[in-house]
């Protein structure tokens, strides 16, 4: 793959979509707004310099998103896919990531009733409990893929918590999470897509059951507050709480669980940097930020053009497709001196929009950052160092375009003597 010609930049190769870092740069110094090589009737641009990601997301009349979901995939309208929601009696709708206030406030004001400080400080016992028996269960010395011990357990049993799912069910809800990304992302073939809808519709009937449930019979849990929630005396639908329990899922399952499994990366590859927080554990928010701003755990989110307009003077029409890149916003050298050098020290590491800024805020990162948090914190204070399993060559983030994954991280993890 070629990083250094813009004219012949193929954003979805799995070499960039791999390894990402020079694809943004060229794209920031060469077409900060990129039209995608995607078919469709509009078409699809990306932004990557901070500055204009920042723009973007402020101004909300010219780019939004309609509440009805029509574009099924991410840049491609295939009516193939919109049909299957309708033909199993569901109607798609955006409520709490793609929505403007002031509606998007009030399912946001839904959300923050179980995701404030508050409330994710009063779980961090619980939270502690399960990175205990993640904790227990990590072999001494011995390779292990540190993504399926330990990075894909911790969020799915603290969202299952939050939401009121039994944690029997965990195994659907992963398996409904990845599906998402087949769905959505446009790297994945339509056939793929389609097989990926009907999980999807199937993960919708799961969701409905548990809300008409907790209708009948109310409990203390956020799928329950979604389920006889209202907004300004007005019932939702049922496709609002099945929009918002999705959000949720997702949310909370893929954008921390890639966050742990680079964290833990960073970490087998920079003894160095373990040495400095688990001496200094007051550094482990410092060193959290960090991964969060090089190593997004999610990449983009889209928006669609409201009314013509024009960015570095290229076009976009109205009903056009943007992608805002939060992930290159981290890494934009405009903003951060030596981007992609890993910096605790770093003077604006907060100055990273991974989470999302204003009205588009992840209403979870509070939750994200405390998951994290205490994970960093018990790897260090339990174990005596990690490393790799293989050649760090072998190491490749997942090819996909909505999410820095890793699949695989295998380590072995060395016990601190007692």
């Amino acid at each position: 793959m070629r990083t250094d010609d813009i004219s012949s930049f193929n954003p979805f190769e799995p070499d960039h979509l791999s390894a990402p870092a020079q694809g943004y740069a060229l794209m920031r110094q060469e077409a900060p707004i990129f039209r995608l090589p995607l078919p469709g009737p509009s078409p699809v641009f990306i932004a990557t310099r901070k500055k204009d990601i920042e723009a973007i997301a402020r101004d909300t009349e010219t780019f939004s998103r309609p509440q009805e979901q029509s574009k099924w995939r991410w840049g491609e309208f295939d009516p193939e896919i919109a049909d299957i929601f309708p033909e199993a009696g569901y109607k798609v709708v955006q409520t709490l990531q793609a929505t403007d206030p002031p509606v998007s406030l009030a399912y946001r004001g839904i959300v923050e009733q179980a995701l404030n400080r508050k409330k994710v400080i009063a779980m961090e016992p619980e939270i502690s409990g399960i990175i205990d028996r993640l904790m227990a269960a990590l072999p001494d010395g011995e390779r292990v893929n540190f993504v399926d011990a330990f990075s894909v357990p911790l969020p799915l049993e603290v969202i299952c918590l939050i939401l009121g799912m039994p944690y029997e069910d965990a195994a659907f809800l992963k398996f409904y999470s990845d599906e998402f990304t087949h769905l959505v992302d446009p790297v994945h073939p339509l056939p793929r897509a389609l097989e990926a809808t009907k999980t999807i519709v199937k993960g919708y009937q799961y969701f409905a059951q548990m809300i008409e449930r907790l209708q009948r019979t109310p409990e203390d849990n956020l799928t329950s507050a979604i389920a006889n929630a209202e907004i300004d005396g007005r019932p939702l639908t049922m496709e609002e709480r099945l929009s918002m329990v999705h959000v949720l899922i997702i949310a909370g399952n893929e954008t921390t669980r890639n966050a742990l499994s680079s964290a833990m990366f960073v970490l087998a590859t920079r003894p160095d940097i373990w040495a400095v927080i688990a001496a200094n554990p007051e550094r482990i928010p410092d060193f959290v930020e960090e991964v969060l701003r090089v190593h997004a755990p999610a990449v983009t989110t889209p928006r669609t053009v409201m009314k013509d307009t024009q960015m570095h003077g290229v076009d976009l029409p109205r009903g056009s497709s943007l992608f805002v890149m939060w992930a290159s916003a981290g890494q934009d050298e405009a903003m951060f001196e030596d981007p992609m050098t890993f910096d605790m020290d770093r003077k604006n590491k907060r100055g990273h929009i991974t989470f999302g800024m204003g009205v588009h805020h992840c209403v979870g990162s509070f939750l994200a950052r405390a998951e994290l948090t205490a994970a960093v914190r018990r790897w260090t204070e339990e174990l005596e160092r990690v490393e790799l399993a293989v050649p760090v060559e072998e190491i490749r983030y997942d090819p996909v375009f909505a999410f820095h994954a890793l699949s695989d991280l295998p380590i072995r993890a060395f016990r601190k003597a007692r």
